[in-house]
């Protein structure tokens, strides 16, 4: 059961702390009060994002905290699972933090949890059935819904969205290879020319192509000096030792030299002999300076053209002719590949077929029973004579199954049902909306039911049976409804008056939770105005059950 909703900074609605019952839960006001913020308050809280709208200032922090009453032993054990502990009476009380920039943290009892985690509870413990959804109505895919919903088909629906997710996977792989191999042989000999042409590519890399402009360069340089560097070895042999020598020898013998001039004359020696030396290993270095054996001038050639023709760096003909010879070479085995997943392709098809045809007939079967129920709620509405089918055609598979469901109806028995969207108004789509969240939640079994403003185009007697019909299913739950009809508003257990005030120019919304003498004003307003008249007043008395 939902207990409480305190909530600070919402949108009219600055600090709120509204107390909850058992059974019907009802609250009534003049149109445009703000009665649906409660509401919206409580759709919104597990959202992603929080509606700024809700948010009276955005540069202020906002909190909204909801009390209730936990007694399913699932989620028992899934909170227990994440160290939550809840008190004696299973009280949960969880809070959503939301900063002036937007970003907002969830708790339960005052441990931070994850977003998934309060969107399982409120899925698990609440239905909303708001306005907007007479328009959702119209949608094929929602009508799907809504007969699954019904049909507790949650456990056959899951098994065939993992079949089927199973079989589009493999489905997708097989029709991969066999373009693949389609492209091959489309190709095939292109890529074989291509593949010989990036055979001749000796140079493997980007870093060794570099090396070796290097070393050609270097060895170039050395070509082209060759024949001075050999005529300097020549004179350096013939004349420029030899004046070292003699002049070395002539130092020595003369007694005015000293052991400075001769240790120059010596130095001159040694390094006219490794001038020469130096020289003379020039003039070989050409054959050994290619750091990369095997590679020449004709291979950068190769190399350049095959670039240019290609658009490619270095590193990217590497990678494509890896890329063709793995192609080719995998080609081999590609048909048996082919053939194996076919194999799996058809065994995932068949699967999913089979949990596919058992979900259709289960539709089928289950529609029938809708139907009647529908057209039921709908006779006690105040649409005796309707004509209902749910249609089924077969289409091809996806994730919702095989069946395209249709909802067709008709208000007059002389006339042919037709789609919904073509043939319901306002009205019509209200009472069916409504029929359909009754019966839906008998069989889901919801804890916590919201209505807003379901009664909207009803009156008279036929607001009297609503009453009555969400009386009997607050026996079971917690309902909480908006409306603005006094037949609805007499069931009520609990019952608020939302209205708005202005002060210091300041507009708020009001919450009272209404006496029994209040509730015999509020009904009698909605019975006659704002000018209540003796006999609203006694009526009213009358009314509240």
């Amino acid at each position: 059961m939902l207990e409480k909703l305190i909530g600070k900074n919402l949108v009219l609605l600055e600090n709120v702390d509204i107390g909850f019952s058992d059974g019907l839960n009802i609250a009534t006001g003049e149109t445009g009060a703000g009665k649906s913020l409660i509401l919206n308050t409580l759709v919104c809280f597990p959202l992603k994002k929080f509606p700024n709208e809700l948010i009276n200032d955005r540069t202020k922090d906002t909190k909204i905290t909801i009390k209730i009453r936990l007694d399913n032993k699932n989620l028992n054990d899934l909170l227990a699972k994440e160290g939550i502990l809840k008190t004696d009476e299973n009280a949960l009380e969880i809070t959503r933090d939301i900063n002036s920039k937007s970003i907002s943290k969830f708790y339960i009892n005052g441990i931070k949890v994850k977003p998934q985690l309060i969107s399982i509870l409120f899925d698990s413990y609440f239905s909303f059935f708001v306005q907007g959804a007479q328009s959702l109505l119209m949608d094929k895919k929602f009508q799907l819904q809504l007969l699954d919903k019904y049909l507790r088909l949650d456990k056959l629906c899951t098994s065939f969205k993992d079949s089927f997710g199973q079989f589009y996977s493999i489905k997708k792989t097989y029709f991969d290879l066999v373009k693949q191999k389609e492209q091959i042989d489309e190709k095939r000999d292109l890529f074989e020319f291509q593949l010989s042409e990036l055979d001749k590519i000796k140079i493997t890399s980007l870093e060794q192509e570099l090396e070796l402009i290097e070393s050609q360069k270097k060895e170039k340089e050395i070509r082209e000096n060759r024949d001075l560097i050999e005529e300097i070895v020549q004179t350096i042999d013939d004349r420029g030792l030899g004046f070292a020598i003699d002049l070395n020898r002539k130092i020595s013998r003369t007694t005015l030299g000293n052991d400075e001039i001769q240790k120059l004359t010596d130095d001159l020696v040694f390094n006219m002999k490794e001038l020469s030396y130096e020289f003379s290993k020039l003039s070989s270095d050409s054959e050994t300076i290619n750091q990369n054996p095997g590679l020449d001038e004709d291979d950068l050639f190769i190399l350049r053209e095959l670039k240019r023709k290609y658009q490619l760096s270095t590193n990217e003909l590497v990678e494509k002719k890896e890329e063709i010879k793995n192609l080719l070479s995998g080609y081999e085995s590609l048909n048996d590949r082919i053939s194996s997943c076919y194999i799996d392709y058809k065994d995932a098809e068949k699967k999913s077929s089979q949990i596919a045809l058992k979900l259709s007939a289960e539709r089928k079967k289950g529609s029938i029973k809708l139907v009647k129920l529908i057209k039921k709620g709908l006779k006690d509405l105040g649409i005796p004579n309707s004509t209902w089918i749910i249609g089924t055609r077969e289409k091809e598979m996806d994730y919702s199954g095989i069946d395209d469901v249709e909802f067709m109806f008709s208000a007059n028995p002389d006339f042919s049902p037709e789609p919904l969207k073509s043939v319901a108004s306002g009205g019509e789509l209200s009472r069916i909306m409504l029929v359909l969240a009754l019966e839906i939640s008998k069989v889901f079994q919801s804890k916590i039911i919201l209505f807003d403003e379901p009664d909207v185009g009803l009156g008279g007697a036929v607001a009297e049976k609503l009453g009555e019909k969400i009386s009997a299913l607050s026996q079971s739950c917690q309902v909480l409804c908006i409306s603005h009809l006094p037949q609805v508003a007499s069931f009520a257990n609990n019952h608020f008056l939302i209205s708005k005030r202005l002060e210091g120019g300041k507009t708020s919304i009001s919450i009272k939770k209404l006496s029994r003498e209040g509730r015999v004003l509020e009904i009698a307003r909605m019975l006659s105005g704002k000018n209540i008249e003796n006999e609203a007043l006694i009526l009213a008395d009358k009314m509240i059950k």
